[in-house]
């Protein structure tokens, strides 16, 4: 990958995993009134860019098929077997997140419950039966908002159980062009695959549709040619996009037409999958500035992602405590402002502290795993030949 592309990737991951912070953050802002009265750029600006989180998801899915997905097709035509290696790498980048991420939720939850009671924070519709251990097996096993109910306050945590399935899904069913496998074990993998996607579609829509997001990002890594090969039309018409869905995207007629949240969703992701393959074949990128400093604050966007929700919860919960039950709602005065402040710099910092105990140390899971691997391969094999020797003996005998 180039580095203007990948500067760009970087840039999009850290500025999608703030979008959604910041639309969750605001919480404690209400901006009721921000149609009918006067207020200064500042609030308009703010009102303006927390309402981008449902458009960050689809970028995360599209940057996450044209990474992944990419790897995939480029595994596929080295015409060796990558299933094994692919599905430990997979395993790694997930699970080392999301257990941590579970157990600080449980914990700062039961925090809060225990010490802002009276706020009604963690009493909200939705969060009934979230705090059952039962929660805790159904988000390991990714069904998070799929076939069960979310665990805790991290509800963001529904997009990490698609990409989980995103993974596994795609190299299956393209498995029958993998030419490394045998015939049966190509046919066996598109049917699981096939199989998986169909029971994952039965309670919601939701996985089936994001697929079709993810696999964009997939095929934009594969593309023998962009649409349009001008970079800044192809990052105009992509921001265009994201200003009509923040801005059109809501109202009584997308209430009552939710397929035109679909048609806006897919409106983004095709938008940005169209300027990634645009990069990919152009001699520079965008004048994005310090590279080194979008690549760090990229190496924590994930943990952001993961993490956030239960601190949010927490700060919203400890306000009503502190300051009545429907402070959240009265309109904003500089107490709001701080808190919600004090509330982003908490997030950002616990992330980084988080991301350094946890994916920072990605590699050395994976390097781990794959030994561990190869060892019960090695065993397996000695154990199997073992048992031909000990029959063929017998037979001599």
């Amino acid at each position: 990958m180039p580095v203007f592309l990948s500067d760009f990737v970087h840039a999009a991951r850290w500025l999608a995993a703030l979008a959604v912070l910041l639309a969750h953050a605001n919480v404690l802002i209400s901006l009721s009134d921000i149609m009918v009265a006067p207020h200064g750029p500042l609030v308009y600006l703010w009102w303006f860019v927390t309402a981008f989180s449902h458009q960050a998801v689809t970028v995360f899915f599209v940057l996450s098929g044209f990474l992944v997905g990419g790897r995939v097709f480029a595994a596929m035509e080295r015409r060796t077997p990558f299933l094994r290696a692919y599905f430990v790498d997979r395993f790694a980048r997930i699970y080392l997140v999301l257990v941590p991420a579970l157990a600080l939720t449980f914990a700062l939850d039961a925090l809060g419950r225990e010490f802002f009671a009276g706020a009604g924070i963690y009493e909200l519709p939705g969060l009934e039966g979230a705090y059952e251990p039962s929660r805790i097996l159904s988000a390991l096993a990714m069904q998070q908002n799929i076939w069960a109910g979310q665990a805790g306050t991290d509800g963001p945590l529904w997009s990490l159980a698609c990409e989980f399935w995103y993974y596994l899904l795609f190299p299956l069913l393209l498995l029958p062009w993998a030419r490394a496998y045998s015939e049966p074990v190509r046919l066996v993998g598109f049917t699981l695959g096939a199989l998986l996607l169909l029971l994952l579609s039965i309670p919601s829509s939701r996985v089936p549709f994001g697929f079709v997001l993810w696999a964009m990002g997939a095929l934009a890594a594969r593309a023998k040619r962009p649409l349009l090969s001008a970079k800044y039309l192809s990052l105009g018409i992509f921001l265009a996009a994201l200003v009509v869905g923040r801005l059109a995207a809501r109202g009584p007629l997308f209430e009552a037409h939710p397929v035109l949240h679909d048609i806006a969703d897919a409106l983004t992701a095709a938008t940005l999958a169209n300027l990634l393959t645009t990069l990919r074949f152009s001699e520079s990128g965008f004048a994005l500035g310090n590279s080194a400093l979008h690549r760090r604050l990229a190496d924590f966007s994930f943990s952001l992602y993961a993490t956030h929700m239960p601190i949010v919860f927490f700060f919203w919960a400890g306000a009503g405590h502190i300051f009545g039950a429907d402070w959240h709602k009265l309109l904003p005065t500089p107490t709001h402002w701080l808190v919600t402040a004090a509330l982003l710099l908490v997030a950002v910092a616990t992330a980084f502290g988080f991301s350094r105990l946890t994916e920072a140390h990605t590699p050395a899971l994976r390097r781990f795993l794959h030994a561990a691997v190869a060892a019960l391969d090695r065993r397996a094999r000695l154990g199997e030949r073992a048992r031909w020797v000990g029959q063929g003996r017998a037979e001599g005998l």
